[in-house]
């Protein structure tokens, strides 16, 4: 199978050298794609995990309309930016979600999902790394049943939330390592809306 294969951050390589090694011809990217070149170069799959680009429906359809996502998130939970830090903020389910992308940030049909419990204790470097972990094992898990993914995609059910990569302005200035607790983060980040709601932000 040939397989395009787009991420941003390094963790990614890991899955992707998995799938080299299972035989599969990978072809890595980390640019925007220009649907002539997809076109072309005919890929059986593509998959998405950490990529920084929403794909249009043009390149879409160059890539057969084949094209997954890995998502750190329990879908339609925390779509869009930062995953990790507002499922804490939110107080969301955590987990991982493998699904199918259209022109829609993260709201492509849904293959498979896994929740995943940190328990206390976690620092926002460690938390994210389950998540990265807990991906990875989604895919290697889902990927034997490739055959069956068409049949075994659903919608995701509820609204769920959404965040831009603004709505982070709410919480950086709080994070002076990403070694800190999340425990930590989620009380900083609290006082800080109490002290806005009751006059003392400004």
């Amino acid at each position: 199978m040939k397989i395009l294969c787009l991420y941003c951050n390094p963790c990614a390589l890991e899955l992707f050298e998995w799938l080299a090694s299972n035989g599969h011809e990978t072809v890595l990217r980390t640019e925007f794609l220009d649907a002539e070149w997809c076109q072309k170069e005919q890929f059986d799959l593509t998959v998405s995990y950490t990529y920084r680009y929403l794909i249009p429906q043009k390149i879409l359809n160059a890539l057969k309309n084949n094209v997954v996502n890995l998502h750190n998130s329990v879908l339609p939970w925390n779509r869009g930016a930062d995953p990790n830090i507002w499922s804490y903020l939110d107080g969301t389910p955590r987990g991982v979600t493998l699904h199918y992308m259209d022109a829609q940030l993260d709201k492509g049909d849904i293959i498979a999902q896994k929740l995943l419990y940190d328990g206390p204790g976690q620092t926002l470097q460690s938390s994210y790394n389950n998540l990265d972990r807990a991906a990875k094992e989604l895919f290697q898990d889902a990927f034997r049943y490739y055959d069956y993914w068409q049949s075994m995609r659903k919608a995701a059910l509820g609204k769920g939330s959404y965040h831009a990569v603004k709505d982070g302005e709410t919480f950086r200035p709080f994070i002076d390592s990403y070694h800190m607790s999340a425990e930590s983060l989620v009380e900083k980040y609290r006082e800080s809306l109490n002290a806005s709601s009751s006059g003392g932000g400004g």
